[in-house]
């Protein structure tokens, strides 16, 4: 695969996920902002990897171009599932509205997005179902006006570049009805609170498994104190259908699996909450694909034996936001080794590089991305395939075992 693929989350008013927005870019080209989607970047990406592998069943916003628009390619992609996003300057062609007015009878939606809407043509605005600003580049002061000029044209207000939970419920009151990015659920200061009694139980108890010191009945004799975490615990470990085998005790997947595996699924405990829909279901999906593509780049760099360590990273980088305490509390509570602490705190070391790297990547900061990429010793062409993959892993744990 030779195009990078990431994807946003786009949420409602209420929070709930109103769909993805898609952002390809070529290896070696340099990004441009958004980049509109050629015809032969469909066939590669959406004919090839398939929609449902990087959107699941949620709509896909696609940057489309003028010739794709003018062509036959666009009806490859389904109606019912995809956001046509047209970006920039866009002039009044009679030629490309008529077509976008065909696609449109047709049953597809619209997006526009500009710095610029007043000098969009008015026949654009009118055919689109939503008109997204990057709220980043507008004085506060100004946005109102903005905002007011375009509620005649009925059209959905998205706001890309939302840099935090108060900064939402500041454009919700605008008129603003979605939201691009996880920051938006994500308040602007984390405050040192209460931990759940049960995180702290899995600190306790990965802190227990990590010491060559202890054994295996005072692991277990921890379990017993909490009946309900034991059998989340044992339900997810045999989820995961090691070699066919039911596994029975704590202790027998101690014994079994061993503690690595073990601390694997207990870190997993640790992000899964109840909620299935919303940011912070996306925040525990996103915790999932990294936990599992740093378990991959481990062995993609030639560090395999690095891979249970750097599950670890991936899955509690981003505990604080999912507790909304510090992560230097959290850490704190885990105890945990110094390679893993200094890369989540500091992204120090391989372990931190790792984690910067898919940080890089899930930005769309594409310089920075090759530069980690090589750094580490993983070709950039895989990187793709290896998002695909971690994505489509954290989907089937979200789906089955975690349930």
């Amino acid at each position: 695969m030779e195009i990078l693929v990431r994807r946003q989350p786009v949420f409602d008013r209420s929070e709930q996920l109103y769909g993805y927005e898609l952002l390809l870019q070529r290896i070696g080209e340099r990004p441009s902002g958004a980049e509109a989607l050629p015809e032969q970047m469909v066939v590669d990406v959406f004919l090839g990897i398939g929609l449902d592998q990087v959107a699941a069943n949620h709509r896909a916003f696609i940057t489309v171009d003028r010739d794709i628009l003018l062509g036959d390619a666009v009806r490859l992609l389904p109606k019912d599932r995809v956001v046509l996003q047209l970006v920039g300057q866009l002039s009044d062609d009679d030629e490309l509205l008529e077509a976008c007015d065909r696609l449109v009878w047709s049953g597809y939606r619209f997006s526009v997005e500009s710095d610029a809407p007043e000098t969009l043509p008015e026949r654009i605005l009118r055919l689109s179902e939503i008109v997204t600003l990057d709220v980043s580049r507008y004085d506060r002061q100004v946005l109102p006006d903005v905002v007011g000029w375009l509620r005649q044209y009925h059209a959905r207000l998205m706001a890309r570049h939302v840099r935090s939970r108060e900064d939402r419920d500041a454009f919700l009151k605008l008129g603003f009805e979605l939201f691009e990015g996880y920051q938006s659920g994500v308040s602007k200061t984390l405050t040192r609170r209460t931990l759940p009694t049960e995180h702290l139980l899995v600190f306790r108890l990965l802190k227990k498994i990590r010491d060559p010191k202890s054994t295996d009945n005072e692991i277990e004799d921890i379990l017993r104190r909490d009946v309900a975490l034991s059998y989340k615990l044992l339900r997810m470990v045999n989820s995961a259908a090691f070699g066919g085998r039911e596994i029975w005790s704590i202790g027998h997947a101690l014994r079994l699996l061993g503690r690595d595996q073990v601390a694997r699924w207990l870190g997993l405990l640790l992000v899964v909450g109840v909620e299935k829909q919303g940011i912070r279901a996306e925040l525990t999906s996103l915790s999932l694909a990294r936990a599992r593509m740093c378990e991959l780049l481990a062995t993609a760099s030639g560090v395999p034996r690095a891979g249970g360590s750097l599950f670890l990273v991936g899955m509690l980088s981003l505990l604080d936001h999912l507790v909304e305490a510090p992560m230097e509390q959290l850490v704190e509570s885990m105890e945990l080794a110094p390679d893993v602490r200094q890369a989540l705190l500091h992204r120090e070391d391989y372990y931190g590089a790792v984690l910067s790297l898919i940080e890089a990547y899930e930005a769309g900061s594409w310089d920075a991305v090759i530069g980690w990429a090589n750094g580490i010793g993983v070709a950039p062409e895989a990187l793709p395939q290896i998002y695909v993959d971690s994505l489509a892993w954290a989907r089937e744990q979200q789906g089955s075992s975690l349930q």
